[in-house]
């Protein structure tokens, strides 16, 4: 029988999450040729006494791996070869590696093959996602305080004190805003002088009046574009709550993985294996997995709705400045598969013009965000 015979005795099961089941049997005859390809496989890597690694004599390997060892291995090499006539057999669109289980097995009888595999599943968009950013206001932007500018260049001058080594034991002072430390207690850190010649030392200031009036608008913008990701992080939570999707539990557990990966980072930074950490924080790796794991499932279901819009609305990133951020990329990380790197920089910029779109934005003139940090602000594609 053929590869396409034998995948039509197969039948075909929906499951939830965006799943489907393949289940049927594969002839004994079938895995002849397999079976002998199995036994040079395994006799690679078998050492005997008297005999070298992988010049064991084949017989001998044979009775050594026993029948049903060197079935399984055989109905392996057979499924790399039938599990992409299954899919096209049953029009199967599947992503990631399937689950394939064995459940009956015998030597000279019919093999029993369970396929799992997850599939790209449908997304349904609210018909008016297009509304859904007037519905969402920008929160009011308070203008910056003296006193907050007057506490930022305060800790710009500890900074400043503590990078000079002032000797000092503590990061205390009573000093007024004209003037060096007047508080001689012990344990009190001399600070600099805040006038003129300190916001001139700081970068390109004039004078002190300058580095107040750029800290001030500096710190306005950062409040403006909180408020801007905060209406963002708002629009993005109603569209979620209205697309109607079953997320495959294979892109859950893929953002899962990011996450994790991207703890376990942040915990080195500090010094800590992550064994410590979970030490620490008295959980287990299964444990912060399922803490993570909703978060996971919103991310993964971003990203696809971020792709179907993407599709529909055919949004896509700027070609050149895909070049030029991968020129970068490559630059910085030369080991790096350029491949990956430019699906990433393509995803993530392609995300941006998407979600200024969501925002009521006009996106025919893209102004695509610096990705030379290579992270992502909406998830991360699937594709």
């Amino acid at each position: 029988m053929s590869l396409q015979e034998i995948a039509q005795t197969f039948t075909k099961k929906e499951l939830p999450d965006s799943e489907v089941e393949l289940s049927g049997e594969i002839p004994a005859a079938e895995l002849g040729v397999y079976t002998d390809r199995a036994l040079a496989h395994i006799a690679e890597d078998v050492e005997l006494p008297g005999f070298r690694r992988g010049h064991v004599p084949l017989p001998m390997v044979r009775q050594r791996v026993g029948e049903v060892a060197l079935l399984e291995e055989a109905v392996e090499l057979y499924m790399r070869d039938l599990y992409p006539v299954l899919l096209d057999e049953h029009k199967v669109d599947a992503v990631g590696r399937p689950d394939v289980k064995i459940t009956k097995l015998a030597p000279g009888n019919p093999t029993g093959i369970t396929v799992t595999a997850a599939v790209y599943p449908l997304v349904t968009l609210p018909k008016d996602w297009q509304t859904i950013a007037g519905k969402v206001a920008i929160d009011t932007v308070p203008d910056v305080l003296d006193s907050e500018i007057d506490e930022a260049l305060e800790q710009i001058r500890k900074a400043r004190a503590a990078k000079d080594e002032t000797p000092a034991t503590d990061a205390t002072s009573t000093e007024t805003n004209t003037g060096g430390a007047v508080d001689t207690t012990e344990n009190k850190t001399t600070l600099p002088a805040l006038d003129d010649a300190f916001a001139q030392s700081l970068g390109q200031f004039a004078d002190l009046a300058d580095l107040k009036s750029k800290l001030r608008d500096n710190m306005q913008q950062e409040k403006v574009q909180k408020a801007k990701d905060a209406r963002r992080g708002k629009i993005v939570d109603a569209l979620l709550e209205q697309t109607d999707v079953a997320v495959p539990r294979v892109f859950v557990e893929s953002e899962l993985e990011k996450i994790i990966e991207q703890m376990k980072e942040d915990v080195a930074r500090f010094g800590l294996s992550f064994d410590d950490y979970l030490k620490q924080v008295k959980k287990t790796d299964e444990q912060i997995r399922d803490d993570f794991r909703e978060q996971a499932r919103k991310r993964a279901k971003l990203q696809l709705a971020l792709n179907k819009l993407a599709v529909d609305q055919k949004v896509e990133a700027d070609t050149a400045h895909v070049d030029e951020e991968l020129k970068h990329a490559l630059e910085h990380f030369p080991d790096a598969r350029p491949e990956l790197v430019r699906i990433h920089i393509e995803t993530v910029l392609r995300n941006e013009q998407v979600l200024k779109l969501l925002e009521g934005e006009d996106i025919s003139k893209p102004e695509s965000p610096k990705v030379h940090d290579h992270s992502d602000n909406s998830g991360h594609s699937h594709e």
